[in-house]
């Protein structure tokens, strides 16, 4: 089993957490940023998205072919996210190439300045992404979720903004968004796997050169939400979520409850919606949105037949009185068992568990390990009465035009 957690702070405020794995063939180093959509300006939703796309173009030192080619030709998979309140940056790679792909990663961070003709081109590739997602009702449904929970607020608009806010966004927005919060007190760096001293000596000799500039964050707003009903071409599909407000302290369990009840063939989601009441091709009962102090949790059925929609509603009812009322223990033993299986699967590819693991560390200072072992300890009781808790659950429905 991987070895305890642990912590450094540089002179400079940088954050390094470190975490062998004795089994790990390669090294994954992640970089998260504690800024995302909430704490951004209003009319410039969805400049943390877009500074994660520039961050991989031309900088001080490497052209963007030499950072996509020095990431990769070096033994390297590279990729990024940008959520409500983090933006990450994420490596895994063989232990003789990474030298050079830290150098790389470090220039996207030390760099201040951008090409204005990649910065233009690469405003069109955002907007295109988003106009994609606005005309897919699936993607319409997701990124209306939060606004059916938190209204109209930092927490209710959509992680990658608006067409009109991502316009508004000039080169000099970008590179002082950049300045202002890509700084060492706002940085947190996660290097695990087959690393030894000399790895993490390298990390700590290139970011401890970045100068702090200190930190300050607006406080994000959030709002009251309510259902929302929204027509577009789905070709006769009704696309569904029900959304409950969750607190943050009960992440774990609502991550163990979305294992116990969701996922696979022989989830009580699929047996009854999919297959009992023939609704639906992938549903889900899981978390989508995540904040520092609230979860959003999702009961998602995107695209079914609109002669459905009453079923819909009945099959919903039935799946509650299942998990409530029926002898689940066998089901329960049966999923425990799937749960260890993932996790023995995940735990050892670095590249996926790094994208957890940034946001567990930010909001638990807890690895995916420690994650996984506390979520053992919740029973069908305690599962039950997660169930009961959640209320007011406000709807998001895509329906097709008239």
């Amino acid at each position: 089993m991987p070895s305890p957690l642990k912590k450094e702070i540089l002179d400079n405020g940088l954050i390094i957490h470190s975490l062998e794995i004795p089994d790990a063939k390669t090294i994954g180093i992640g970089v998260g940023v504690r800024i995302g959509s909430i704490y951004e300006p209003e009319d410039k939703r969805g400049i943390s998205h877009f500074l994660e796309h520039m961050m991989f173009k031309s900088n001080h030192k490497y052209t963007t072919k030499q950072i996509n080619e020095g990431l990769e030709l070096n033994g390297g998979v590279a990729n990024a996210f940008t959520s409500t309140f983090l933006t990450a940056y994420i490596v895994e790679v063989v232990p003789e190439g990474f030298p050079k792909v830290l150098d790389i990663l470090y220039s996207m961070f030390k760099n201040e300045k951008y090409k204005e003709s990649e910065f233009s081109n690469e405003k069109k590739v955002v907007i295109s992404e988003l106009e994609r997602y606005e005309n897919d009702p699936e993607s319409r449904l997701y990124d209306t979720v939060p606004k059916s929970v938190f209204g109209e607020s930092d927490y209710g608009d959509p992680v990658g903004g608006y067409r009109e806010t991502v316009e508004s966004i000039s080169k000099e927005d970008l590179e002082e968004f950049k300045a202002e919060y890509y700084t060492p007190s706002n940085i947190f760096i996660l290097v695990e796997g087959n690393f030894n001293n000399r790895h993490l000596a390298l990390v700590k000799e290139y970011f401890s050169k970045l100068e702090d500039r200190g930190i300050s964050k607006k406080k994000p707003s959030k709002g009251d939400g309510s259902d929302i009903i929204q027509q577009m071409d789905t070709k006769n599909q009704i696309y569904y979520a029900l959304n409950f407000k969750v607190p943050i302290d009960n992440f774990i369990l609502a991550k163990a409850f979305a294992r116990f009840v969701s996922g696979g063939l022989s989830s009580l989601v699929f047996q009854t919606i999919r297959e009992k009441y023939g609704i639906g091709y992938h549903v889900s009962f899981t978390p989508s949105y995540v904040y520092e102090d609230y979860m959003i949790y999702t009961l998602s059925v995107p695209g079914f037949e609109r002669d459905k929609e009453d079923s819909l509603y009945k099959a919903i009812d039935d799946l509650f009185e299942t998990i409530l009322t029926e002898n689940l223990d066998e089901y329960y033993d049966g999923r425990k068992r799937r749960s260890k299986l993932l996790y023995e699967k995940e735990r050892a590819n670095l590249y996926n568990r790094l994208m957890s693991e940034l946001k567990y560390l930010v909001l638990f200072e807890k690895t995916y390990d420690d994650i996984y072992k506390e979520s053992l300890q919740y029973s069908l009781i305690d599962f039950r009465r997660f169930l009961k808790n959640l209320e007011n659950g406000k709807i998001v429905k895509i329906i097709p035009k008239s």
